[in-house]
């Protein structure tokens, strides 16, 4: 499996968070007039952490996970259930910020979360 559908195989297996968003959790896009709230996330890096002999000991990837909804507070609430998820599979959220799309009336809640494979 790759880091993206293990990420979303956590979120789909998170509870807190399929009971706001169902399944519509999708990697880079999601079908414009979705149901929201949604969540996308998107691979921004991929580091390989490698030793004095080249041997790779691991990789990190980056994500920037987009939780979406009609309101800050809903935004909000799906980035929490997200970022409990993340945080008990031992992966990192490194940043959260807030974002607005004016084209959709959207709010987001977003989430840069480190994952190691």
């Amino acid at each position: 499996m790759s880091a993206a559908s293990d990420l979303r195989a956590l979120l789909i297996a998170a509870p807190a968070v399929t009971a706001l968003v169902g399944s519509r959790i999708a990697a880079d896009r999601i079908e414009q007039g979705s149901a929201r709230p949604f969540i996308v996330f998107t691979c921004t890096a991929t580091e390989r952490s490698k030793g004095l002999d080249g041997m790779v000991h691991g990789v990190q990837v980056t994500f920037e996970v987009q939780c979406w909804a009609d309101n800050r507070a809903a935004a909000e609430a799906v980035a929490e259930a997200a970022q409990a998820a993340i945080e008990q599979s031992f992966q990192t959220i490194a940043t959260r910020s807030s974002g607005y799309d004016a084209d959709l009336d959207l709010e987001a809640d977003l989430l840069t979360v480190l994952w190691w494979e």
